[in-house]
């Protein structure tokens, strides 16, 4: 995919954009624009901070070549819910979530916008994992960024989001914590079996390292006791590279390792890691062709990313005249092939007409040269008593009639009194007619006629007394 898009990171604090250009190998990242809401100059009453924001960005980052763009939101204003249904279908599930989620909601009169997907973790439970973001805060996006000729393909949550693309790239791990940490929020998601199965968000204002242990502690024992899975979770953690208390952090989430180990029934021993994966840019991972396996996405409905068509109209509208085009020309070649072939076969006609008139000029009128040219001689053939479907002429090319003569004479007894009437030879075919004193001499004739090695077949064409009734006439067709 060549082109660019637009990242924008939202929190409570501000906003950071950066354009990303890319080509067919790889990606190009910009320079990275930050900006603190607190910063926004001459923001008028009532005017939404990210509106605000977007006025600034445009003046520090050209977007006139981007056209698609990416947002991840604070997981603190995302409602992450983990329901159990009855049934399992998508399209059921989607029509009831609404209403299953309505009295998990904060607030009764706001319109959310979710997502979801099935965990079924071990198909034990029917769970559903799912998010659920105010619709006026994605309107507000697509509104804004639309405005901007930019089409918003994916909103989504950071902390989540991270925990997705990191499960990804880190293919052998299968169950396991996975903590994101930035200035101003905590986000926990618990993996099982390669499933994310529960999502936490906390404000970094209200937890503190300290609270962030205890807030471990009580989301793995709400996991274990709904759930029933005794499980042991090795812990990994991103931490923005300008948080001031990465170590303070990485203390408290000993201290979860150290509870969690006395959780251990005893009948196993687990190695319980902690690991600092901050160095892994897990975000850039996620464009605007990204189709992950269980990334939330809230372009969803009315603020849907638009469909195959629409986003592609004009490749499918020249590729649609194109085809037009091709399908004109290769029509109208073979028309002009087949005006071709019907000035050759007028020409073959008019050949075919000029042998026929050569050939019978008694016949004034002609309807199909070479039928009856064909019915004619098929009616000569079947005059002659000759069938030369199979004859080969050039076996006899060079036979002369006198040793055709000579081989009959050898061939017919002196003792048989016989008269020749008629003998015709033409193209390797005799045809021999006579009379005899009776049918012996007939067959006598004809089996030593066919001892000759000058002679392939011999046929007694007709054989029968004569109107005296003293003779027998009798007719030969002899194949060379």
């Amino acid at each position: 995919m060549s082109g660019s898009y637009l990242r924008i990171d939202l929190d409570q604090f501000g906003l950071k954009a950066m354009l990303i250009a890319q080509n067919a190998k790889n990606e190009l990242p910009g320079e990275v624009f930050h900006l603190l809401f607190a910063d926004i100059p001459d923001a008028t009453e009532g005017q939404d901070l990210f509106d605000a924001g977007m006025d600034i960005v445009v003046q520090h980052i050209d977007l006139s070549g981007c056209s698609t763009a990416v947002l991840f939101v604070s997981s603190l204003n995302v409602f992450f819910r983990t329901l159990e249904l009855p049934f399992s279908s998508e399209k059921k599930i989607r029509q009831v979530l609404p209403f299953e989620l309505e009295p998990f909601l904060p607030n009764d009169d706001q319109i959310c916008i979710s997502d979801f997907y099935r965990i079924g973790v071990e198909d034990k439970y029917n769970l559903i994992l799912t998010a659920s973001l105010p619709e006026f805060q994605v309107k507000t996006y697509v509104l804004k960024l639309n405005d901007l000729k930019i089409k918003p393909v994916i909103i989504t949550p950071a902390g989540y989001a991270a925990a997705i693309s990191f499960l990804r790239e880190r293919k052998e791990l299968s169950t396991f914590v996975f903590l994101y940490v930035t200035k101003c929020e905590y986000t926990l998601v618990i993996v099982v079996d390669r499933k994310p199965c529960m999502v936490r968000g906390f404000s970094t204002a209200q937890y503190g390292p300290g609270q962030l242990a205890t807030a471990l502690k009580q989301s793995i024992l709400g996991f274990r006791q709904r759930t029933s899975f005794d499980l042991l979770f090795d812990v990994f953690i991103w931490v923005a590279a300008d948080n001031p208390k990465t170590e303070e952090i990485s203390h408290a989430v000993d201290a979860f390792l150290k509870y969690q180990s006395r959780l251990n029934s005893g009948k196993h021993d687990s190695e319980f890691i902690q690991e600092n994966v901050s160095s892994i840019s897990l975000l850039s991972a996620i464009r605007p062709e990204t189709r992950m396996k269980y990334l939330f996405n809230f372009c969803r409905g009315e603020y849907g990313a638009s469909s195959f068509f629409k986003t592609y109209f004009n490749q499918i509208a020249v590729g649609f005249v194109l085809g037009i085009i091709l399908f004109s020309l290769f029509f109208f070649s073979i028309q002009t092939d087949i005006l071709k072939l019907d000035k050759q076969i007028a020409g073959l006609d008019k050949k075919a007409l000029k042998i026929y008139r050569e050939t019978f000029p008694a016949k004034t009128k002609v309807l199909d040269p070479f039928l009856e040219m064909k019915a004619n001689v098929r009616q000569a053939l079947k005059k002659a008593g000759a069938d030369y479907k199979n004859h080969d002429l050039s076996k006899t090319a060079d036979v002369r009639v006198g040793d055709v003569i000579l081989e009959l004479s050898k061939g017919i007894a002196d003792s048989i009194d016989v008269d020749v009437s008629r003998f015709i030879f033409n193209e390797g075919r005799l045809i021999l007619s006579g009379s005899t004193d009776n049918f012996n001499n007939v067959d006598n004739m004809k089996t030593r006629i066919e001892g000759s090695k000058m002679f392939e077949k011999v046929s007694i064409s007709s054989a029968a007394m004569d109107k005296k009734g003293n003779r027998v006439n009798f007719k030969f067709i002899i194949e060379m």
